[in-house]
């Protein structure tokens, strides 16, 4: 192995122009792979967050046919054995909070627009969403207490209906009984998060004052929980099950919540991936190339070496070899640089401010910070191998079905 290992490295050397060809090839080619990957995990990272940060949470218990309904009959009386179960995880969780959120419609004298109203504890959804830090300055506040007269809306809800902070709003829903209600409330302030599709549709309102209006009495829609890591939220999520069974209650995680996002992410995942490997169908030409000029010019010491006895199978495996390591030497340079430049981007990140409203639209941050997964890695390493080696095939076999005496008549 050794003698093979320094007959590949010194043809390697001796065509250091070529070779230094297919090694660039190699490594841009893992550059761009890894950084293509590393920006579009930055996006999928802040497109899940933000989701869990505005509307879902990482886990919700609620009842059984609430999600997607939004029914008032789903709502349920959360019991204190229910709360204690939810505190045994204190050291995995930021926090907890019940949610109240039924459909209605949002009214002004200019227009009026169908959304869902969320009731909240002021004091406490402070530790399971950022809503509080989506808050437009000098557009108002956050809400003070749960039983406030007040709601806060988008900024893009505000202009649609032609309100400003301190004007009335007229919230109409259906309560318990089936009647409809309405209520004026002033807006206390306006949000704008990274989801536009979010903003369009979501107003929130005291939970205190919207179990009133809706006539829920002490009754919520559902308990979020958002935790310190998202991985854990399958482990906490079985761990709460057999307190929830016997109430009729269920406890869905964020993937269960957003499948759409979930299958979203898998199919570009995918699509990255293939586009990558059709990339490097490209590289298989350049290295074959390589090879193939290398064993015309090493014709004649390719048949000395069969004349005195190495077996075909062992001048095949010397140029896949050879061929491995100008695909390992690529790879290595590739993926130290790409992942050295998205480490440091993903400490700076990359501002994408130009493009801030077609990445809100995807529910995306303006700055996006890449990261690496080792997925990312192994899956260059896979297809940087499959491609070396498959380029190496043809040349190899030509080089092993060579004659020793044409290759030494030519000496």
């Amino acid at each position: 192995m050794n003698i093979l290992f320094h007959i590949c490295w010194r043809n390697i050397w001796r065509h250091k122009r070529r070779s230094l060809i297919v090694i660039s090839s190699v490594a841009v080619g893992v550059f761009s792979m890894i950084s293509a990957m590393g920006l579009l995990n930055g996006i999928m990272t802040q497109m899940v967050d933000n989701t869990i940060n505005t509307a879902l949470g990482h886990i919700s218990i609620q009842k059984k046919g609430f999600q997607g309904s939004l029914r008032s009959d789903y709502s349920y009386v959360p019991t204190e054995t229910l709360y204690t179960a939810i505190s045994r995880f204190s050291a995995s969780q930021k926090g907890y909070a019940p949610h109240i959120k039924v459909k209605g419609m949002a009214r002004s004298s200019a227009s009026s627009r169908p959304v869902v109203i969320t009731g909240i504890d002021p004091s406490k959804e402070r530790a399971v969403s950022h809503l509080a830090e989506y808050i437009v300055p000098m557009t108002g506040s956050f809400l003070e207490s749960s039983d406030e007269e007040a709601v806060l809306i988008s900024k893009n809800l505000a202009e649609v209906l032609e309100l400003s902070p301190g004007d009335k709003i007229i919230i109409m829903i259906q309560n318990t009984k089936g009647e409809l209600t309405a209520s004026a409330l002033h807006i206390k302030g306006l949000y704008l998060t990274p989801v536009e599709s979010f903003d369009r549709h979501t107003i929130f309102i005291g939970l205190k004052k919207l179990q009133e209006l809706a006539g829920f009495g002490n009754k919520i829609s559902e308990i979020t929980i958002t935790l310190k890591e998202r991985s854990a939220s399958t482990a906490i999520k079985s761990a709460l099950l057999p307190f929830v069974q016997n109430a009729g209650l269920e406890v869905l995680t964020w993937q269960e919540m957003a499948p759409n996002l979930v299958r979203s992410i898998a199919i570009v995942d995918t699509m990255m991936y293939v586009s990558f490997c059709i990339i490097f169908i490209t590289v298989i030409f350049s290295i074959a190339n390589t090879l193939v000029m290398a064993i015309m010019e090493r014709f004649c010491e390719i048949g000395v070496m069969k004349s005195i006895g190495t077996e075909p199978r062992m001048i095949f495996f010397m140029i896949v070899f050879e061929s491995m390591l100008l695909g390992i030497t690529g790879l290595v340079c590739g993926i130290a640089a790409g992942c050295a430049a998205m480490a440091l981007l993903s400490i700076v990140g990359i501002d994408l401010s130009v493009y801030a409203q077609t990445l809100r639209a995807m529910g995306s941050g303006s700055i996006i910070y890449p990261a690496i997964r080792a997925l990312d890695v192994l899956m260059a390493t896979i297809i940087v191998m499959v491609t070396t080696i498959c380029a190496a095939i043809i040349p190899a076999r030509k080089a092993a079905r060579i004659e020793p005496v044409k290759a030494l008549s030519h000496i």
